[in-house]
């Protein structure tokens, strides 16, 4: 089976963070894949997401610094919620379909929470979540190929958000 992932990958804030923190955790997660800007850090609206470049490149994922009127939609929200926005995209909305993240209170830990919407087959609509340091959190999100997300599972245990 082919299975290919392509950031960015939606980031969903769940708790009232500071832009401190988030600068922090965008940053340490981009220093850990040693090349890209692979989270885009989502608003209400999709208009601010990235869209595919006119040669079918993905565009690129949220820059440091985040403005301090940030204030995320998302607080309070689950994860199902979040996974529901991300389905719901449109087309021209270059976010990875399967693949997210969301910042729970282990964010303040520099944690990020790494969640796949389906099983191996990409098929269903449950969602599991692993909890990962942020400097290896784009990047194995990045790196994921068929069956690796049970493996993470398997080594880290599911988690179950925390808002």
């Amino acid at each position: 089976m082919g299975f290919f992932v392509e950031p960015p990958f939606a980031l969903f804030c769940l708790e009232d963070l500071s832009t401190r923190t988030l600068d922090d955790l965008l940053l340490t997660a981009h220093d850990g894949s040693f090349s890209g800007w692979y989270f885009y850090l989502a608003t209400a609206s999709y208009d601010s997401a990235p869209k595919k470049n006119p040669d079918g490149t993905p565009g690129p994922g949220t820059q440091t610094p985040i403005p301090n009127s940030f204030t995320s939609p998302f607080v309070g929200q689950s994860v199902a919620d979040v996974a529901q926005w991300l389905k719901q995209k449109p087309d021209e909305v270059s976010l990875e379909p399967k693949f997210f993240a969301v910042l729970d209170k282990k964010a303040t830990e520099g944690k990020v929470v790494l969640c796949r919407v389906g099983d191996r087959e990409g098929k269903g609509d449950k969602v599991s979540c692993v909890l990962e340091q942020a400097k290896y959190s784009s990047l194995r999100l990045a790196g994921m190929e068929y069956g690796t997300w049970e493996e993470l599972v398997h080594d880290k245990g599911e988690y179950k958000p925390d808002i």
